[in-house]
């Protein structure tokens, strides 16, 4: 099989719709140097962008550098960018590594919204769930306490309560949170003193039955 096929299938763009994959011509991937922008502000693709193989980050806009989320081989992006009218990108996306990816701009969606309707079930899905997440990640940030923000984030970003949870660095966490890490770390050792989480070996676990005073 065909390796940006492969890739391609695991999306959600054609979960429950894989048939579509053997009738579509895909355009040619397009390859990226590492550090190299491959969306910017003001120069990118209407297109769906999927990571084929390399890894990415996200950044704001402007000088700032710090990495807003990561990606990986499989990883989807510009979703939102695709039939918008706006002249600028939300963010920058770079190459992390030597990076491969393939396009699908909106003349391709459309026939394949007419073609699959369920690839069109699927697209809308996936942005319902990012306006949901968006608008849950902004609610964080209304808390007064760095303690409240931090057991909102992890309930909402984890297993089922009670079982092992987040396992990512404490580094991308504080960034998420736009905290310090000393906050951060604060915030987790009142959290475990009271019961509401566990901390081992870099796992965190989360009680969601138990209330913050």
């Amino acid at each position: 099989m065909d390796k940006r096929a492969e890739v391609l299938r695991s999306t959600f763009l054609f979960c429950g719709a894989e048939d579509a994959l053997e009738a579509l011509a895909l355009p040619e991937s397009v390859r990226f140097k590492k550090g190299e922008l491959i969306y910017s502000e003001t120069s990118y693709r209407r297109a769906l962008g999927i990571l084929i193989s390399g890894r990415a980050k996200a950044m704001p806009t402007g000088d700032c550098c710090a990495v807003l989320n990561e990606f990986s081989a499989g990883a989807v992006f510009g979703a939102a960018a695709v039939f918008s009218s706006g002249d600028e990108y939300i963010s920058r996306i770079a190459a992390r590594t030597d990076a491969e990816v393939l396009f699908i701009g909106e003349e391709l969606l459309l026939e394949l919204f007419s073609k699959y309707p369920q690839t069109a079930v699927n697209y809308t899905r996936f942005l319902s769930e990012r306006i949901r997440f968006l608008n849950g990640k902004l609610g964080l940030f209304t808390k007064n306490d760095a303690e409240s923000r931090v057991y909102e984030f992890l309930r909402k970003n984890s297993a089922p309560c009670g079982e092992v949870t987040y396992t990512g660095s404490m580094a991308l966490l504080a960034r998420n949170l736009g905290l310090g890490r000393t906050s951060l770390y604060r915030a987790l050792d009142s959290l475990e003193h009271k019961h509401i989480i566990t901390r081992e070996g870099g796992k965190i676990k989360v009680f969601c039955d138990e209330k913050i005073d």
